[in-house]
């Protein structure tokens, strides 16, 4: 019988991380929830974790869009239905509440050994995502969805040196890797105010599931990136933004509710096959390419229109109705769209 290794104060508080994680429907504990738990502690791991474009933010979002549905995944974490108790494998260290799956049991038990083999006093993380990593199981599926693998991750772990994030083997143009920041919860929004800020790290919003909600958020963005006023942004911001949502949204589709082409970035959709990009509407606005006449009204008039329709219709209309208004009103973003389309 394999020794039960004391675990550290990080390890010790990852188990309620993945308890969390789990959500209130009194299911076992994955090992896809112990991998959202490993993105929000402190240390290598972590790290590691985000470099290959894993944070709590995308995780979360997967595993939640999962939970409950056996059929979503392709691997089965089960074992015993009723589960591994966690003082089973992880002795005074584990919560008499918390039943683990038998993979997940597996890998704890795995990682005592990892621990043992470095001479390690007490379990840690690294040597649970160590664990993970060396089987199939749902953890490693999570991975696969963010377009990374164990192989990368371990190399992260190991201190091999990678490409730097914008780096030549990076797809997605430079102007929009403060979007993406945004999106993978690296970054965030500076307009909200402290308390939303905190409120939007504790529950980990996905972004690319509310895309009018996102829009808003960046339209702002896009202003002060320009040099305009954050307060008085025009529609020409909004245009950017919603070009820059659904670009960035085309790149991470394992976020998204929908395909990104699909109802939720309609608006997108349509700017993109009339021609329009996010780096050339910016480049035109950016140099004044184009001469442009005041909007018809205050751009915060046309956000809280689209609120008001999320608030109405119980959920995000997408970015669709936000560009039908833009393009039907004598607009500065209409403008642009006329300029800079294809006819």
């Amino acid at each position: 019988m394999n020794t039960i290794k004391p675990s550290d104060w990080n390890m010790v508080g990852l188990l309620g991380a993945a308890r969390g994680a789990r959500g209130d429907r009194g299911e076992l504990v994955g090992t896809e929830h112990l991998l959202v738990a490993m993105t929000a502690a402190r240390g290598a791991v972590r790290q590691a974790l985000a470099d290959e474009g894993l944070t709590r933010t995308t995780a979360a979002a997967i595993v939640r869009e999962r939970d409950g549905k056996d059929d979503a995944w392709r691997t089965v974490d089960h074992g015993d239905a009723a589960g591994v108790a966690s003082t089973d494998v992880l002795g005074e260290d584990g919560e008499e509440r918390v039943r683990l799956t038998g993979a997940a049991a597996d890998a704890v038990t795995a990682a005592m050994e990892h621990a043992e083999r470095a001479g390690a006093a007490k379990l840690g993380v690294e040597h649970l995502l160590r664990a993970l990593l060396e089987e199939d199981n749902r953890a490693g599926e999570v991975l696969a969805l963010c377009g990374t693998s164990p192989r990368a991750v371990r190399a992260r772990l190991d201190g091999t040196p990678a490409p730097p994030p914008g780096g030549a083997d990076d797809p997605l143009p430079t102007l929009l890797h403060p979007t993406r920041e945004v999106l993978l919860g690296r970054a965030h929004y500076q307009r909200a105010t402290f308390w939303r800020r905190w409120l939007l790290r504790r529950i980990a919003v996905n972004w690319a599931s509310r895309p009018a909600w996102w829009v808003r958020m960046e339209t702002y963005e896009q202003a002060h990136r320009l040099g305009a006023r954050p307060t008085a942004p025009g529609t020409e911001h909004v245009l950017l933004a919603v070009l820059a949502t659904y670009e960035v949204a085309l790149r991470y589709p394992h976020l998204t509710a929908e395909d990104a082409s699909r109802t939720g970035y309609e608006g997108g959709r349509r700017l993109a096959e009339a021609g329009l990009d996010h780096a050339t509407v910016h480049a035109a606005v950016a140099g004044g390419h184009v001469a442009l006449a005041a909007d018809a009204r205050p751009v915060a008039e046309y956000l809280d229109e689209t609120e008001r329709e999320t608030r109405e219709g119980g959920g995000d209309p997408g970015t669709g109705p936000l560009v039908e208004r833009l393009l039907r009103e004598p607009t500065r973003a209409g403008q642009l769209f006329d300029a800079l389309g294809r006819r």
